[in-house]
């Protein structure tokens, strides 16, 4: 269960890195990134097969679209569309979670954490790499360990 939480929260706050009003053209977060599970340190993998966002600029803020694939399901794909403003607790549904913050530490780099009924259930920092072709999630901290310490896992995504 926790293992699950881990990506439902991995999914859920790699909706929120935007801001609303972004220069698309200079903004390294959009576009689409593709899980390199090779490159990635997964403690307890659920058996993701695939995973893919795209994040893309809406009037309104950022629309990212998840494709799930778990092995266990013969290549069904799970498909999941979730807008999102900058800035703001937004609100979103999904197992587990109701909204999501993020807060923007440079150009390159965020904190996301998911919440629950207003209360903190993980947070992660999400960075761009140098040359704008990896994105890094990196769990500082998880209610589902409560011990507080912090995971080694690192979700690698490589831009297509």
């Amino acid at each position: 269960m926790k293992t699950m939480m881990h990506w439902f929260a991995g999914f859920a706050l790699a909706s929120l890195p935007l801001p609303a009003a972004a220069d698309a053209a200079g903004d390294p977060f959009l576009g689409t990134w593709r899980l390199n599970k090779a490159r990635s340190t997964i403690a307890q993998d659920p058996g993701v097969k695939n995973k893919e966002f795209v994040f893309a600029p809406t009037a309104d803020g950022v629309m990212i679209t998840e494709t799930l694939e778990m092995e266990a399901e013969n290549g069904k794909k799970h498909v999941t569309h979730l807008p999102y403003a900058y800035g703001k607790v937004t609100p979103q549904p999904g197992p587990g979670m109701d909204a999501f913050k993020v807060v923007k530490t440079d150009a390159d780099s965020a904190l996301w954490t998911v919440q629950l009924k207003g209360k903190d259930l993980a947070r992660l920092q999400v960075d761009i790499s140098e040359d704008g072709k990896k994105m890094t999630f990196r769990y500082l901290w998880t209610a589902a360990d409560p011990t507080g310490k912090v995971t080694g896992d690192r979700y690698v995504y490589e831009k297509q």
